[in-house]
């Protein structure tokens, strides 16, 4: 879920004051260490950890007043309990619970070998299932374009699956997958287990659907108080990129499952009038976080996200994610095990718009269009 790029050039924000981007054996057991050690090192490198992590936070967090997380009174109560650690263990703890009112996915530590020690787990509502989904790919001649991307063609209409935006998935193989689906006459973008990556591949694969520059998404970020001029939220825009836009019916399929850089791409798709969002709401977690260094010498590392971002209508979309114009229940139970039923029901919905769907006629009578209470008929603009 780490973001990348996309708003503005880091080191250029940072140099500004924006708060923003951007085994050992030999036989033996060890020798226990001597009981003044472990009481003398926690009482100066455990606090100072403590106080570099909340000054961090004071300084760069962008979502106290929305959370309503009163961040000095956190400190005022934990700061006491971090001088009381005496391990590196109980000084995490501390931390932990420091930072749970935030309820941030983007805020974790990692310890000194890499592990991700995450301060929040969001409830899991996927509406995704691996073996069902694969079944309904069978004959789509899917070409797998990395671990998590790939595309294939279902029912005539060109599918994109999306399962990251992280490296390889990059502008360039972006660009190669909707190559394929260039002529045909509608393209399902399926991104409802995509838990984020690069903000910027996203936005810029985003680009590729509109003909007109547009207002994708809006960021509040924290600015030193000497930057003039800088009004909040900043607006950011995606623009016509590349030799050609596709511009024909489009699908996106997203869930709980689709987080940060997913979000963004779902919030600017979302407005483009040639693209229905179908499925479940987004998991509403989008913060580009950046990492720090605990300090101390002890390898421990700390996120922080910096900006809160806003849908095009400015609705937040941390805890609340973007809406889908189509909300589809997870029913898997109900369905054909074969069968991914968000798979078929965009099939169903560029059947109508293209016109290729029909309700069959009575013998002698023209073609009508599909009764109130059909997909169609659901699919009015909110």
């Amino acid at each position: 879920m780490r973001r990348a790029g996309g708003l503005l050039a880091a080191g250029r924000v940072l140099g500004l004051g924006l708060a923003l981007a951007a085994a050992m054996s030999c036989g033996r057991a060890p020798a226990p260490a001597p009981a003044a050690a472990l009481t003398a090192y926690p009482s100066t490198v455990y606090l100072d950890q403590f106080d570099t992590l909340w000054a961090r936070f004071q300084e760069t967090y962008p979502s106290f007043n929305y959370k309503q997380v009163d961040w000095q009174a956190q400190r005022l109560k934990y700061r006491p309990l971090a001088a009381q650690a005496r391990s590196q263990d109980e000084l995490v703890s501390v931390l932990l619970g420091m930072l749970a009112p935030l309820r941030d996915l983007h805020v974790w530590l990692v310890d000194p070998r890499g592990q991700v020690v995450p301060s929040y787990r969001p409830p899991t509502l996927v509406n995704f299932e691996r073996k069902r989904w694969e079944a309904a790919l069978r004959d789509a001649g899917y070409v797998a374009r990395a671990a998590q991307a790939g595309d294939g063609v279902v029912g005539g209409y060109g599918y994109l699956w999306l399962g990251t935006w992280k490296a390889p998935v990059d502008e360039e193989l972006l660009d190669v997958m909707l190559q394929r689906a260039r002529e045909t006459p509608g393209l399902i973008i399926d991104v409802r287990t995509n838990a984020g990556g690069s903000d910027a591949a996203a936005l810029a694969f985003a680009s590729r659907f509109t003909t007109r520059t547009l207002t994708a998404s809006y960021v509040q970020i924290n600015i030193d108080p000497r930057v003039q001029g800088l009004e909040m939220p900043l607006a950011r825009s995606i623009g016509p990129r590349g030799a050609w836009q596709y511009t024909k019916p489009v699908v996106v399929i997203a869930g709980r499952g689709g987080f940060s850089a997913t979000e963004s791409f779902v919030a600017a798709m979302r407005t483009l009038p040639h693209v229905t969002v179908i499925g479940d709401t987004t998991g509403g977690a989008s913060g580009n976080p950046a990492t720090f260094a605990l300090g101390g010498g002890r390898g421990w590392q700390f996120t922080v996200p910096r900006w809160l971002e806003f849908a095009p209508d400015k609705q937040p979309i941390e805890w609340r994610g973007v809406a889908p114009h189509l909300v589809l229940p997870w029913t898997p139970r109900d369905y054909d095990a074969r069968r991914d039923p968000l798979i078929d029901a965009a099939v169903g919905i560029l059947g109508e718009r293209t016109g290729v769907y029909r309700i069959g006629p009575v013998i002698g009578e023209p073609p009508r269009d599909p009764p109130a209470g059909t997909i169609r008929d659901s699919l009015r603009r909110d």
